[in-house]
């Protein structure tokens, strides 16, 4: 689950194609992650998103080591495929934890 800063497929090409385009990679060193010129390294951005170096921030903007883009994300889509796989897919446990990710009350 994202919430657990696992990254998506989706913003991982994101970010990829970003770092490409403006010839960036990712070095890290003790915890510690910065951009600098290069090519990017798949395993090191993985590893960035699961050390919150990269994420997804409250306005949309997708933060890259403190540099922010802003795509352009279609949320009607998104939340209608979200609220799809709810009702038709999700497990229980599923549905309790994305509940919880997104602070909705499971008590009535």
């Amino acid at each position: 689950m994202f919430c657990k800063n696992s990254p998506n497929n989706e913003i991982s090409r994101i970010v990829v194609n970003h770092l490409k385009h403006n010839r960036l990679t990712i070095e890290a060193d003790e915890g510690r992650y910065w951009l600098t010129a290069g090519t990017p390294n798949i395993n090191l951005i993985n590893q960035a998103f699961q050390d919150g170096a990269i994420r997804i921030e409250e306005d949309g903007a997708i933060s890259i080591c403190g540099e922010s883009i802003h795509p352009r994300w279609d949320t009607l889509r998104i939340r209608r495929k979200v609220e799809d796989y709810l009702r038709k897919s999700a497990s229980t446990a599923e549905i309790i934890k994305t509940a919880s990710c997104l602070g909705v009350s499971i008590t009535s």
